[in-house]
C-alpha cells in the first residue's frame, strides 16, 4: 500500500499526531513521574532538615559566644562566628581550606535566609527527586555549592554563605533534564523544565545584579555546576534513559562523602 498523504486544511499541512509508540512512551513517563511524586521526597526533606539543623547549631554557637538575643534570634549570625564554622573567604585559596566550598552552603546570615533557600530547595528538589532520586539530589546540591563558592571566589566576594548555590544547581539539573530528556515527555510536562522554568532563572539572577548584597557569582557558579553535572545523569521516567546500578550506587557514594566532608569542621 503507497503512503497516506498529509492532511491539508484551509491549504496548509496539517502536523499528523504522534505515532502510537510515541504515545505509549510519553504515558508510560507520565505515569512513572505521577508514581515518583505521590511518594515522600525523603532525600529532599533530609537536606532541608539538614540545613535547618545547623542554622539552630549556629544559633547557639553565636548565644554561648556572647551575642545579643535578638541579634541571635531576629538578624545575622556574628560574622567571625561563621568564618569559624566553615563560610566561603576570600583567602581560603591561600590557606588551602578547600573544605569550605562545601561547608559555606549548609551555614546562613538569619532565618530569613535559611528559610528564602529552604523553599527552593524543597520545591525544586521534589521534582528532582521524582525524576533522578535522592541520592542524586544530595550530589547535585554539594556539587553545585562547591561550584558556587568557585564562582563566589572568581567574583571577589569577600564573605559567603547560604544554600543559594546548591539550590540554582538544582535548577541548573531541571534545565540539563529538559534539554535532554525532554523529547521524551508530553509537551505540557515538558514546559516545566524549560519555557515555564527559565523566567524563575533569569528572574532571580537579576535580581542577584539589582540587590548588592546577593552574590550572583555564587548563583551563576551554582547553575552551570548544576547543568553540567544533570546532563551527565540518565533518569527513571524516561524509556531507555536509566543508568545502570554501578552508576547509582557511585552516586550514593560520593553524595554520601562530600557530607561527611562538609560536615568535617563541625564534628571537630
Amino acid at each position: 500500500m503507497g503512503r497516506r498523504p498529509p492532511a491539508r486544511a484551509f491549504g496548509k499541512v496539517v502536523v499528523s499526531p504522534p505515532d502510537s509508540k510515541t504515545e505509549r512512551s510519553w504515558e508510560r513517563a507520565e505515569k512513572r513521574l505521577d508514581y515518583y511524586l505521590r511518594d515522600r521526597p525523603r532525600g529532599t526533606q533530609a537536606l532541608c532538615a539538614l540545613l535547618s539543623a545547623t542554622y539552630l547549631w549556629s544559633c547557639v554557637e553565636d548565644f554561648l559566644g556572647g551575642q545579643a538575643v535578638w541579634r541571635v534570634v531576629g538578624w545575622n549570625r556574628s560574622p567571625e562566628l561563621l568564618k569559624a564554622l566553615g563560610a566561603r573567604t576570600r583567602d581560603l585559596a591561600r590557606h588551602g581550606e578547600w573544605d569550605r566550598l562545601f561547608e559555606y552552603g549548609m551555614l546562613h546570615w538569619n532565618l530569613g535566609h535559611l528559610l528564602m533557600n529552604v523553599s527552593a530547595i524543597w520545591a525544586v528538589g521534589e521534582v528532582l527527586e521524582a525524576v533522578y532520586g535522592p541520592g542524586r539530589v544530595w550530589l547535585l546540591f554539594f556539587v553545585s555549592s562547591a561550584c558556587g563558592g568557585v564562582g563566589s571566589w572568581l567574583a571577589g566576594g569577600e564573605l559567603t554563605v547560604g544554600a543559594s548555590g546548591g539550590a540554582f544547581g538544582l535548577l541548573g539539573a531541571m534545565v540539563a533534564f529538559g534539554w535532554r530528556w525532554g523529547g521524551k515527555l508530553h509537551p505540557h510536562t515538558r514546559r516545566w523544565f524549560g519555557t515555564l522554568l527559565w523566567p524563575w532563572v533569569v528572574g532571580n539572577l537579576a535580581l542577584g545584579f539589582i540587590l548588592p548584597f546577593i552574590d550572583n557569582g555564587a548563583h551563576i557558579g551554582g547553575l552551570l555546576g548544576g547543568m553540567a553535572l544533570g546532563a551527565t545523569y540518565g533518569n527513571r521516567i524516561t524509556d531507555n534513559s536509566e543508568s545502570g546500578d554501578v552508576v547509582r550506587w557511585l552516586t550514593r557514594g560520593a553524595a554520601a562523602a562530600l557530607t561527611l566532608l562538609a560536615l568535617s569542621r563541625f564534628l571537630r
